[in-house]
């Protein structure tokens, strides 16, 4: 039986070699994910034979099962689902998957059958770094429109990279943004310790990201990793109050897509999770694609 364990820094340490040689683009292999939405999804992580393992135990059949092992390609995968064959055994589980894009479907189905099943909600949205930079083109004319609105309404507006140094501003923006819901539900305020536990490890989990303020007010603020050196994944994004009435969530976008290196291509924006307002937000800037995400039990 592999040793499971719930993820923490040492583990993201110990083994970052081997979670930052993935060559994909789904938001579940970031290292920065795997660790802070551990307990959302109840988690776990095992290493062995040079990859690491993934076991989810959400509420829900789309967050349950076993991850695609992460491993450096090539790897021998039909021994490292044997593993979790072996696993799923001794544990009184079932051999099921979740969380998995169309590669790693198919290459499940050459060692093992597998009903899948795929729902809308998991599917990252993967946009062009250049169109969330630019805004170019008819499509995107209302963000350019957010954009010219923030810079007549605001005066010293600046972005600053996301450090050691501002990174209780990023939190104090995301706080702010958390007290306007008289209501929040428990997402939302997971979802802002999760904020916090990023900022105390923004070295560690290799974070990036920035604080858009006006004046030395923080308005804004994202905090991304990158997936590959490709591929980054925005993580969280907020604003609030007047700011993001006048165009704070476009300012902060597209100032971090622009800040981001050359060889960065790609932006994962992550899933809706079937909540309309953020599909509808998402679909708004237009993706290059959206990639899907399988679960199923093994038959085998």
């Amino acid at each position: 039986m592999l040793k499971w364990s719930r993820p923490d820094i040492a583990f993201i340490t110990e083994n970052s070699g081997i979670l930052r040689s993935v060559k994909r683009a789904g938001s579940d292999t970031a290292p920065a994910n795997i660790f802070l939405l551990a307990p959302k999804y109840d988690t776990k992580t095992a290493a062995q034979d040079g990859a690491v393992f993934r076991y989810y135990n959400g509420s829900k059949p789309n967050r349950r099962g076993y991850g695609f092992p992460i491993a450096p390609e090539p790897s021998d995968l039909p021994a490292l689902i044997e593993t979790l064959y072996r696993d799923a055994n001794e544990r009184g589980v079932p051999l099921e998957f979740c969380l998995c894009d169309e590669r790693q479907k198919a290459a499940l189905d050459s060692v093992c059958t597998i009903d899948w099943k795929c729902t809308e909600d998991d599917s990252d949205y993967i946009y062009k770094k250049e169109s969330l930079a630019s805004l170019a083109g008819k499509k995107l004319h209302r963000k350019r429109n957010h954009i010219n609105n923030f810079m007549r309404v605001y005066d010293d507006v600046r972005y600053s990279p996301i450090s050691r140094e501002n990174k209780s501003d990023a939190v104090k923006a995301a706080e702010l943004w958390l007290k306007e819901r008289e209501n929040a539900d428990a997402d939302e305020l997971a979802e802002f310790e999760c904020i916090k536990l990023a900022a105390d490890n923004i070295d560690t989990l290799g974070l990036v990201g920035g604080v858009l303020y006006v004046g030395s007010e923080p308005a804004a603020m994202t905090i991304a990793s990158h997936i590959t050196a490709q591929i980054v994944d925005v993580h969280y994004e907020k604003s609030y109050g007047e700011y993001a009435e006048n165009g704070g969530f476009t300012m902060i976008n597209r100032l971090f897509a622009e800040s981001l290196p050359e060889e960065c291509d790609l932006i994962n924006r992550e899933e809706d999770m079937g909540i309309e307002g953020l599909r509808a937000a998402k679909e708004s800037y237009f993706p290059a694609f959206k990639l899907k995400k399988y679960y199923g039990v093994c038959r085998c």
